[in-house]
C-alpha cells in the first residue's frame, strides 16, 4: 500500500490519512477514516487512526484494517459516497511522517560518494556514522526549500528513507527489517559552507538542520509490498538536469546493519533511518560552484517504486 497525508488542495495542513490508489481513469486517495465508517459502520475493531504516526504506534493491526479497507474498497469502488475517494489531482500530499522522533540520516555510505568527497583511496568506515535532522526540519512534496541568507552552497542529497513500525533496543540484523513499517524519499538539504566549518569543529547542527531542510515524500510505500530495499534505483534531478544516480546496492552498510546500531539509542515507530547518499552532489564537483542550488530551482528526487519527490527553491522573500 502507498498510505499518503493530504489535503484538499487549498486547505491549510489537515494531515489526512488515506491510500493512493491507481485506477483505469488515473490516481485516487482513499480517505481511510470515511472509508472505514462506510465499509464497516457496525464493527467491533476500533477506529484507524486518522494520521500516520499514531497508526504506526498500532502498525500490526492497523496494516490489517487498512488491507480490510481498501479490500472493502477496491470491491465496490463505484458505490462509494462522495468524498471517500477523491482524485489525486484535486489534493495536495503532505509528509508521509509529520514530525518524526528522530531522524537518522548515515554519511558516507555509498562507496561512490566516499570515493567522490574522500577520494579513490578512502577506506570505508568501521561502523555507520550519521548525525540527527530535527523533526521541524521536515516539508512534503511541492513546498518550497526555502534558502537560508545566510548560505551560498545549498546542496541536494536523495536519499532512501525506512520508517519503523516496531520500536525496539538491541535489534539483532537479521530481525531488523521486520522493524520496518515502510519506505519513502527524503532529500538531505545541506548548508555545506556551515557543515564544513562545524565539523571542523567537531560537531554538526546547523548545516544540516534550517527550516524545510528536509523535504520528505510523497508517500510511505508498505514493507510487505518491498522486502528487499536493496534493489533500487535512486535518481536526482535539478531543473531536469540528472545530478546523481546511484543504486541502493551500493550501500556500505545496508538497512538492517544501520537500524542494528542504531537501534542501541532506542527506536520508537516513526523514527525515520535514511541510506546516506548517492555521488553526485553539489560539494563533490567543487572548486566548480555553479551546481549549488539557488532560488527558481526545482529538485525532484526520484527512488524505483516509491515514485518522485519534487520540490521548489525559494528565497525567504519569495517564500514568504
Amino acid at each position: 500500500m502507498k498510505l499518503v497525508r493530504y489535503c484538499p488542495a487549498k486547505s491549510r495542513k489537515c494531515g489526512r490519512l488515506g491510500i493512493l490508489v491507481e485506477r483505469p481513469d488515473g490516481l485516487h486517495v482513499l480517505d481511510v477514516a470515511r472509508a472505514r465508517a462506510w465499509a464497516f459502520p457496525a464493527s467491533r475493531y476500533a477506529p484507524i487512526p486518522n494520521d500516520v504516526l499514531p497508526l504506526l504506534r498500532s502498525w500490526a493491526k492497523s496494516l490489517d484494517m487498512l488491507r480490510r479497507v481498501l479490500d472493502a474498497a477496491l470491491r465496490r469502488w463505484d458505490a462509494l459516497p462522495f468524498g471517500v475517494a477523491v482524485p489525486l489531482a484535486q489534493v495536495r500530499l503532505e509528509e508521509p511522517i509529520a514530525r518524526p522522533g528522530k531522524i537518522i540520516c548515515p554519511g558516507l555510505n555509498f562507496r561512490k560518494h566516499l570515493e567522490e568527497t574522500k577520494g579513490l583511496s578512502a577506506k570505508p568506515p568501521e561502523m555507520p556514522l550519521a548525525f540527527l535532522k530535527a523533526p521541524s526540519s521536515v516539508i512534503g512534496p511541492e513546498e518550497a526549500i526555502v534558502m537560508p541568507p545566510w548560505t551560498q552552497k545549498l546542496d541536494y542529497e536523495v536519499e532512501l528513507a525506512a520508517v519503523i513500525g516496531v520500536g525496539g533496543t538491541g535489534i539483532r540484523p537479521e530481525d531488523a527489517l521486520r522493524h520496518v513499517a515502510g519506505y519513502t524519499i527524503l532529500n538531505d538539504v545541506s548548508a555545506r559552507e556551515v557543515q564544513v566549518a562545524e565539523m571542523k569543529a567537531g560537531f554538526l547542527t546547523l548545516g544540516k538542520n534550517f527550516p524545510t531542510s528536509c523535504p520528505m515524500g510523497p508517500y510511505l510505500l508498505t514493507a510487505d509490498e518491498l522486502p528487499d530495499p536493496h534493489v533500487l534505483s535512486m535518481e536526482l534531478r535539478v531543473n531536469g538536469e540528472i545530478r546523481q544516480r546511484g543504486h541502493t546496492s551500493d550501500l556500505i552498510f545496508d538497512f538492517a546493519a544501520l537500524i542494528a546500531y542504531w537501534s542501541r539509542m532506542g527506536l520508537e515507530p516513526g523514527d525515520v533511518i535514511t541510506s546516506g547518499t548517492p555521488s553526485g552532489v553539489a560539494l563533490g564537483r567543487e572548486p566548480d560552484t555553479s551546481w549549488y542550488l539557488k532560488p527558481g530551482d526545482v529538485v525532484e528526487a526520484t527512488i524505483e517504486r516509491l515514485g518522485t519527490l519534487r520540490n521548489p527553491v525559494a528565497a525567504p522573500t519569495a517564500a514568504g
